[in-house]
Formats: C-alpha cells, sequence, structure tokens
C-alpha cells in the first residue's frame, strides 16, 4: 500500500486544535460534577449522541478519545463489554471502581489502568487544573456495545432533559 503525505494528512492524523470536542454525550452529561469534553479521534465508540463523528475515519480495531476534565468533574460509574485503559497525560487521575463504587485508586501522571469487561467504574480530577486523559476502548464501532450505567445514574438524569430515543440514543433535539 502507497499512501502519499497529502492522504495520510487528510485521512489519517488528527491534529490536535482542530478537533472539536463534543459537549453532552451521555445521559449523564447534565449531572453536576460529570462535566468533560471528549474528543473522539478514532472510533465512535460507545458514545450516546448520533453526531459525533471521529476525527478520524474508517473501522478499526479499538476507539481513541481524548478526555478533558476540568477540576473536581469526571465520569459516574458505568460499565462497558469491552475493555477499557485510561492514561492520565498532566496529573493524577481518581479511578473508582465496584457495583457502588466502592474501590478508587489514585493514578500519577503516565500512569496506565486497564479496566476489565462488564467492572462499573468512573473517575474524577483531583487536580487544580484541567486533566487530559488518554482513553482506549476495545472493538469496532459494532463491537463495543452501548454503556451500561449504574442504575443510580440513569434515575439522577431522569430530571436533567436529557432522556433516550426509541433508538437507545439521546434525542437529538435535547443534545448539544
Amino acid at each position: 500500500m502507497d499512501i502519499t503525505p497529502a492522504e495520510m494528512e487528510a485521512t489519517r492524523i488528527a491534529r490536535w486544535g482542530k478537533v472539536e470536542p463534543y459537549g453532552e454525550t451521555f445521559i449523564e452529561s447534565r449531572l453536576p460534577g460529570m462535566e468533560k469534553r471528549l474528543y473522539k479521534l478514532i472510533n465512535r465508540g460507545v458514545l450516546e449522541n448520533k453526531g459525533v463523528q471521529p476525527a478520524i475515519q474508517g473501522e478499526h480495531r479499538f476507539g481513541v478519545t481524548l478526555i478533558e476534565v476540568p477540576v473536581g468533574q469526571g465520569a459516574s460509574l458505568h460499565s462497558h463489554v469491552t475493555e477499557e485503559v485510561f492514561f492520565p497525560l498532566n496529573g493524577k487521575m481518581l479511578v473508582v471502581w465496584g457495583d457502588k463504587g466502592e474501590h478508587s485508586i489514585m493514578l500519577n501522571q503516565w500512569d496506565c489502568i486497564s479496566m476489565p469487561v462488564g467492572v462499573m467504574r468512573g473517575f474524577r480530577n483531583p487536580n487544580d487544573h484541567d486533566l487530559v486523559v488518554y482513553s482506549v476502548v476495545g472493538g469496532t464501532d459494532k463491537e463495543v456495545g452501548r454503556i451500561a450505567w449504574h442504575p443510580d445514574v440513569i434515575k439522577a438524569a431522569e430530571g436533567t432533559g436529557l432522556a433516550y430515543g426509541k433508538d437507545g440514543y439521546l434525542e437529538q433535539e435535547q443534545a448539544k
């Protein structure tokens, strides 16, 4: 296979500053403490907003996302049917897991954690600055399935105005 530099630039490179973040990508997006900006680089992965498209198109055997997490914010308890890897790039990251979030561990910058299939997990930014996390989810978009949210997250999201449509994705008119 021969690919020119122009083709490589157009189809296989996601330049920082040109990739736009997606705000409301999950049912938890409007819950207090769950603010984050997702930059989908490769594959859509487990997103619940149909409008999200990755910067690098095509079928890949994995999904890559950069997650910008403001101070004190994070992700609610959820699980996946594939593995998920977190790698904090510029600070510490508190990772919680368990059916009730009863376990936690602090990752340092450049540490890496691989969350097993089916384990409820979430995370927080304990730093005094925005945290950038490199995340990889295994499998193609067809294989990764949907997020399984903790029942408390679904209940809390009911009053936020975000809801699932009949197709299981966030209702477009309500997602930003």
